[in-house]
């Protein structure tokens, strides 16, 4: 299968990119970083550009993973660029929908998608409510899933917390001098790591199901039990963030950080499990060994 990684210079692409099953002829882009990535053909590629010509892409590949993602510095500016993305996945789509080759579509997106949902289980066919970058990024989003919505062949895999040596997490948990507790901390945060997401949307594109997907969880918790776990590996001690603390974030990162999202992964309780746990602490201390 001849496969296209949009978005294989990006921490999820790279691990996509890394994990590549064989049979597979993929070909990864990048834009402004030339990923380090062995035995793999790279392309520079801006998807942004009004230039690109999306019906010769169709025609070349049989995959399309989009894991690439238009980020910016403030909401106005993610805004206007996530408006361009979504003006681009409009013209991809409808190249797919026009060419005979009918491309399958996989797009890695975050579960912010769904909002603030306290202490309910998020199934897969939850509505969207955008909350924090989500807000900007579904703009981007949405050609792919009116497309789903018409019937066409795509995946679209909603990431919880992906964590890695070049996540999210080393710059929150790592840096600081103390361990974060958010708020109260009672957020639940659903977690996967970079490799388990990575194997997840390859078995994703190796059976060709469409629709709105959940990965299986590495671990599921509360945010306090989360900075807990970060606080045994490293000694270091936590620190209450609270109200006042919170209101120098950016309005994105706040409602970002503080989002509740209990995931449903269709393991049932399994990602709550001891055994998870220990995956998780694993690889915190993978990380942490490496970081310092």
């Amino acid at each position: 299968m001849r496969v296209l990684l949009v978005g294989a210079s990006g921490f999820i692409g790279r691990s996509i990119a890394a994990t590549v099953p064989k049979g597979f002829d993929l070909t990864g882009t990048y834009f402004s970083n030339k990923p380090k990535l062995e035995h793999l053909h790279l392309e520079h590629f801006n998807y942004l550009d009004t230039d690109v010509d999306w019906v010769n892409i169709t025609e070349q590949y049989d995959c399309v993973i989009i894991a690439a993602r238009a980020n910016a510095n403030t909401e106005r500016k993610r805004n206007e660029v996530s408006l361009r993305a979504r003006d681009a996945f409009t013209r991809f789509t409808e190249a797919v929908r026009d060419s005979k080759s009918k491309t399958f579509l996989v797009a890695v997106n975050g579960s912010l998608s769904y909002g603030d949902c306290k202490n309910r289980l998020v199934k897969a066919d939850e509505k969207i409510n955008p909350t924090g970058y989500a807000r900007s990024y579904a703009i981007a989003e949405k050609p792919l899933r009116d497309f789903l919505s018409d019937g066409h062949e795509v995946a679209v895999i909603r990431a919880p917390w992906v964590i890695g040596a070049s996540s999210w997490f080393p710059m929150m948990y790592l840096q600081p001098n103390r361990i974060p507790i958010l708020s109260k901390g009672t957020q639940w945060m659903s977690l996967v790591s970079a490799d388990d997401l990575a194997e997840y949307v390859w078995k994703t594109v190796e059976a060709k199901r469409s629709g709105v997907f959940h990965p299986k969880l590495t671990y599921r918790c509360r945010q306090k039990e989360f900075a807990e776990m970060v606080q045994k590996v490293t000694s270091k001690k936590t620190r209450r963030i609270g109200f006042l603390r919170m209101q120098r974030m950016e309005i994105q990162m706040r409602e970002s950080v503080l989002a509740s999202i209990k995931l449903d992964d269709g393991m049932v309780n399994q990602s709550e499990s001891q055994a998870n746990k220990r995956r998780l602490k694993s690889l915190i201390e993978e990380i942490h060994s490496g970081f310092s």
